[in-house]
């Protein structure tokens, strides 16, 4: 299986913020994203995506094209 890295997410809630923006930014304006529990998203993303949280980064396996981890 083929892992990635990302160093700047060590956290649950780095991760809800890399994937859903800062609940200020204005990505999505229409959207009440200041309602949004960026840590709990980030836990349950992590979960569904089998990451893990490292003191070096986020490590999650890296999808195919049809969505399915690399063996």
């Amino acid at each position: 299986m083929i892992y990635r890295l990302i160093p700047h997410i060590r956290t649950p809630e780095d991760l809800g913020v890399a994937v859903l923006g800062s609940p200020y930014a204005s990505i999505v304006p229409v959207m009440p994203k200041n309602r949004i529990d960026r840590a709990e998203y980030g836990r349950k993303l992590a979960e569904l995506e089998g990451g893990l949280f490292t003191p070096r980064g986020y490590f999650a396996p890296v999808k195919n094209e049809r969505g399915k981890s690399h063996a």
